[in-house]
């Protein structure tokens, strides 16, 4: 008997992690700006996979110890009690460290995304932050009373324990069935060897970058290469971008561009756009095609690509063309 109330306890526990989980992932999602694809899904299912372990740590080594720890005191522990404990098992742990960095002399900074510049973590940033979390914690609360409540049962509180496990099961499960498994996903297959052979810095202005897309978009048909553009956008402000093309045969060619980087640390945006050319297969030829990409390249952006070694030293054109070892 005591251990099928133990058992009820940490299945209402997941319960409320996941529901903490659930109120954090979906307005992440809702702030998502560019189209929905299966990059924007698997990041999104390991969001919510990392998001369930953090919030199931807290609730199974903070929450279920202060429910028993109420529950002694208290013959009835009610939505109430069960709330602000909650938003304090959510708070608690951030607010204790980052008080004591703050105490400490430490400067912990939190990015603006509104403005891409971090501002000092001031007082206002860190109650904000701790409403954030305990209204997280609270979900968590009430989520874990009701499915006390429920379980008056046993029915009923088995009923409890299946929802958790399968819930449970499909945060784990989902993110690994769910995968990319195009070219563009460089470790779809652990068994293939990926390889970066060439890095250099593209030093094509912000204001081009459409004309890049085309660029690659046309190369990449010419080539019967496969094309991708991701792009990441916060109210109207580009936080970072992406194309890249691939084949099966075993290449892969990306451009990345990371504007809100650029504009925290403005030696970045002297260095441009970054270029990453990938072998994922031993013995394929990537040579010809990275020779003729890279031709285009300098056509339109003549002088703009400054290629670079594993310590990040300049090489010339033949010494990058050797490959990485």
């Amino acid at each position: 008997m005591r251990f099928q109330r133990h058992l009820h306890l940490l299945a209402a526990a997941l319960l409320a992690a996941f529901a903490a989980t659930i109120a954090f992932v979906i307005p992440s999602f809702m702030q998502i700006e560019e189209t929905i694809n299966i990059v924007v899904i698997t990041q999104g299912l390991n969001l919510t996979m990392t998001t369930f372990m953090v919030a199931t740590a807290h609730a199974v080594l903070l929450g279920l110890p202060l429910y028993l720890l109420i529950s002694r005191k208290r013959s009835h522990v009610g939505i109430a009690a069960c709330a602000l404990g909650g938003f304090a098992v959510g708070a608690m742990p951030f607010g204790v460290l980052a008080l004591i960095s703050m105490i400490g002399g430490g400067t912990p900074t939190t990015i603006n995304w509104f403005n891409g510049a971090p501002p000092p973590f001031g007082w206002i940033e860190y109650v904000s932050t701790l409403g954030l979390l305990g209204s997280l914690g609270l979900v968590g609360g009430l989520t874990f009373w009701a499915a006390i409540r429920i379980s008056g049962s046993d029915e009923r509180s088995w009923r409890v324990v299946s929802a958790a496990v399968l819930l449970t099961c499909g945060v784990f499960v989902l993110p690994v069935v769910v995968r990319d498994k195009s070219c563009h996903n460089l470790f779809r297959d652990s068994r293939t060897p990926v390889r970066l052979q060439v890095h250099a810095n593209l030093r094509v202005p912000p204001e081009e970058w459409k004309k890049l897309e085309q660029t690659f978009a046309d190369f990449g048909q010419a080539q019967a290469l496969s094309i991708r553009r991701d792009v990441h956008s916060q109210d109207g402000n580009v936080i970072w971008r992406s194309v890249s093309l691939c084949n099966d045969a075993g290449i892969s060619i990306s451009v990345d561009d990371e504007p809100w980087l650029a504009r925290i640390h403005p030696t970045r945006a002297d260095e441009g756009m970054t270029l990453s050319i990938y072998s994922l297969r031993s013995g394929w030829d990537w040579k010809p095609l990275t020779r003729h990409l890279l031709g285009e390249l300098e056509k339109i952006w003549p002088e703009k690509t400054t290629f670079r070694g594993l310590s990040g030293q300049i090489l010339l054109f033949e010494d990058a063309m050797k490959g990485r070892p």
